[in-house]
């Protein structure tokens, strides 16, 4: 079995990722390990298009097949903002208090039935010849005020209230997660196509 890098240095996606691919037989890398490849400028305007960017290019650069990941907060009051830009609207130095409580202040007026989002994002899967790919999202709404510290590398699950569980979704338990996160959701899915990939079944 092939390795299969994960285009990423997010230490909480890279543990999601792990969780999935776990006594798969895959051995799994990440951008740590080939920290002399400049990362790439994530300029598509959408999910799909950064995920597809970030597994051509460090497939390109290493040679390893790769999973490319780019998601994010989409506000509907805010015009879908702030998107592709969720992690870096306020710049690359921002932490996850700051741009958890941007988004709350730039609702500040705006009423419950209104503050609805979504977050979700896109993970494709590149080895040079099969390009496959898919996209998940979570629905609910924000909350008025931050309450918690967002856990490391997720801002927004800590202002996001999802009603079908009737909570935050940063303080869903793993069994929550697993049924309803975007990322497991999209790895769950395209596990069979990348085992097959990558045992050169294809």
């Amino acid at each position: 079995m092939k390795s299969l890098l994960i285009a990423t240095l997010n230490p909480g996606k890279l543990k999601e990722i792990e969780t999935v691919y776990a006594n798969s037989g895959i051995t799994l890398k990440n951008l740590k390990d080939f920290s002399e490849v400049p990362l790439v400028e994530e300029t598509g305007v959408t999910f799909e298009e950064n995920a597809i960017l970030k597994a051509k290019y460090y497939f390109e650069k290493t040679g390893l097949p790769t999973l490319g990941d780019d998601g994010g907060l989409m506000v509907d009051a805010l015009g879908g903002e702030p998107g592709v830009k969720s992690h870096r609207f306020l710049g690359y130095n921002a932490n996850e208090v700051e741009l958890a409580e941007a988004i709350i202040e730039r609702l500040k007026d705006t009423p419950k039935e209104k503050r609805t989002a979504h977050l979700g994002g896109v993970i494709a899967f590149w080895d040079g010849e099969h390009l496959i790919q898919t996209e998940n999202f979570v629905a609910g709404y924000i909350v008025e005020e931050l309450k918690e510290k967002p856990s490391p590398g997720f801002p927004y699950r800590a202002i996001l209230f999802i009603p079908e569980f009737n909570k935050i979704y940063q303080d869903f338990t793993q069994e929550e997660y697993a049924k309803i996160n975007h990322r497991y959701q999209n790895l769950i899915s395209l596990k069979p196509e990348i085992i097959k990939h990558l045992s050169g079944k294809s």
